[in-house]
């Protein structure tokens, strides 16, 4: 990185609240696009150094979660980029962030099954319907959802959120995100693999730690909570939006080219 990203991310820093009350509604503001922008640009550089240390695959999207997490006032890490002392604020805002994502990646890691477990806890319901409970988070999670998804796929929308969460009910997450984007019948209904994988990281939450972002948990266990109260979850809808356009631009993009 240049010195002009270190005077750029030192600037974005600057402008971040230092009080609790006010950290959360920044990054729903227009002033946090430059910093998640940022992050974006660092994101598969952070994650590649994770994966050398662990042997381990994350998606870059949970790097802006840890991101949202480690510059909460009071932040140590804000501190230390924004000291005249740190001479690269940007490379050590990487090796911090890889630090952390090889620690959630590590031995002594595990994959959070806190969905599963929710899901197994509601009580039992006739004739295989959902429960009120579930029901009432699924139509939640639908709400935020339908404005950030392409048009064309909202018909579709609910039997997939439907169908993640009960494949999500049978545990093994660590490979819930391959299975459901290698489904052959879901790419019939108009869903590419990374339309699929946008899908289960913003329903089920993103590897490793799914309950970070998981906006089915979130609903389950609080029906009255708010994603946009939640920096980590307004930083993955946002995500969840950039991915479902950018699967929807290579989608007309080789339409092109094989037309």
């Amino acid at each position: 990185m240049t010195d002009a990203s270190a005077v750029e991310l030192r600037t974005l820093l600057a402008d971040l609240p230092g009080q609790p009350s006010g950290y959360g509604p920044w990054w729903g503001s227009a002033r946090a696009d430059g910093l998640l922008a940022l992050a974006q640009r660092l994101a598969p550089a952070v994650a590649l150094a994770a994966r050398r240390r662990t042997g381990l695959s994350v998606d870059p999207d949970v790097v802006l979660g840890l991101l949202v997490d480690a510059l909460a006032p009071p932040s140590q890490l804000r501190r230390a980029l924004l000291a005249p002392s740190t001479a690269d604020p940007v490379a050590y805002l990487c090796r911090s962030l890889a630090n952390a994502l090889a620690r959630e990646l590590g031995p002594e890691a595990t994959i959070d099954p806190s969905v599963p477990r929710s899901l197994a806890a509601l009580p039992p319901s006739p004739a295989g319907r959902p429960s009120r409970r579930l029901d009432r988070a699924l139509r939640a999670v639908l709400r935020a959802l339908d404005p950030r998804t392409p048009r064309r796929l909202r018909p579709t929308l609910e039997q997939l959120v439907e169908h993640v969460v009960d494949r999500a009910a049978d545990g093994a997450l660590s490979r819930l995100h391959t299975r459901i984007a290698a489904d052959a019948g879901l790419h019939e209904r108009g869903w590419t693999p990374a339309h699929l994988r946008a899908l289960v990281n913003a329903v089920i939450g993103a590897r490793p730690d799914h309950a970070r972002t998981s906006l089915v948990a979130g609903f389950l266990i609080d029906p009255e909570w708010r994603p946009s109260a939640s920096p980590t979850h307004r930083a993955a809808l946002a995500a969840y939006e950039r991915r479902m356009a950018r699967a929807e631009a290579s989608l007309r993009d080789g339409e092109r080219r094989t037309g």
